[in-house]
């Protein structure tokens, strides 16, 4: 997983940098989430789904019924968002 510090937020348009100074834009929604990440938070995120170049990206719980079933901890759909210190586990949902 590649960690993505949000630099620039303008409602669902996310604009995110790595360690490398790559910069990535996204419109990303989140599902049943009290707080949503703000600049300063961390998105990890699957070298997969940064390469497929989809600009738009939505994420919910983990126990969605939406998206794929999760059957492996080291599953590409999984995300982790870090919200004011806390970790939140997510995976990708589609549609």
């Amino acid at each position: 997983m590649k960690k993505l510090l949000i630099t620039k937020k303008d409602n669902y348009e996310y604009t995110l940098k790595d360690i490398e100074n790559n910069e990535y834009q996204f419109n990303i929604e989140f599902y049943n989430i009290e707080n949503n990440p703000e600049v300063g938070d961390y998105l990890f995120i699957s070298e997969k789904i940064l390469q497929e170049n989809n600009a738009f990206l939505n994420f919910d719980s983990l126990e969605s019924e939406y998206g794929r079933k999760i059957e492996s901890a080291n599953d590409d759909d999984i995300v982790a968002l870090i919200v004011r210190r806390e970790k939140i586990y997510l995976k990708r949902v589609y549609g």
